[in-house]
């Protein structure tokens, strides 16, 4: 324990932030406030972002959207910092940065195994592993726009259940523009583009299992 503590701050760091936010993920869990990202709200964001630096196909390979995005950070931390950490142990001579070399791909390879195992397991609900044909017809409101030819917005939809999903989406029509705030319907997913669903305004009245504000519909 002694020799761990004395690591360079390049892993050590990492590997403590890593098991800091596993602690956080178990205190959030049993205060009832679900996972880190979803208690932070910033989820929906962030995937934007992601697909504004063209990176969202690298974090889809590595199961974001099917796992926590904080689950996947703290995976990729405290490996990363492990890793670096055990070859300091094994090979000391070596400069500090060279041991990156093995933990960078180390902790992808770890991050992406153990989330589909993570995947597998989750219950199939809300914004994770979602049935894409389950919710096509389904209505809801765009809540990041507005929807264009740019990278996608996100639209929060209630299936047939009462469960509420947010969807990374963009418009069925090229060119169409759908403000934030405005009501849709899913009408199938975008090929090419990983958990992205294509919408078209809706204006022909409430939606089919009532407003988004309203509770759980019975199943």
């Amino acid at each position: 324990m002694a020799d761990i503590l004395h690591a360079p701050a390049l892993y050590l760091y990492p590997l403590l932030a890593g098991l800091l936010l596993g602690v956080l993920q178990i205190i959030l869990f049993f205060v009832g406030a679900g996972h880190f990202d979803h208690a932070g709200g910033g989820h929906g964001a962030f995937e934007h972002v992601l697909e504004t630096l063209h990176l969202d196909e690298a974090f889809d390979w590595l199961n974001f959207g099917r796992v926590p995005f904080s689950i996947l950070l703290l995976l990729l931390l405290v490996t990363f910092g492990m890793v670096g950490i055990m070859l300091w142990q094994i090979v000391p001579v070596l400069p500090v940065w060279s041991y990156a070399i093995g933990a960078v791909p180390a902790s992808i390879a770890v991050t992406k195994i153990t989330g589909g195992w993570i995947a597998y397991l989750l219950p199939r609900d809300e914004s994770y592993a979602v049935n894409r044909d389950g919710l096509v017809g389904r209505r809801g409101v765009v809540t990041l726009g507005p929807l264009d030819d740019g990278p996608p917005g996100n639209v929060l939809v209630r299936d047939q259940y009462g469960e509420l999903h947010t969807l990374r989406a963009r418009p069925a029509d090229p060119g169409r523009r759908i403000d934030k705030g405005a009501e849709i319907v899913v009408v199938g997913a975008a090929g090419g583009q990983a958990n992205v669903y294509l919408v078209m305004p809706f204006q022909e009245g409430p939606f089919e299992e009532g407003p988004l504000e309203k509770g759980r519909a019975q199943p």
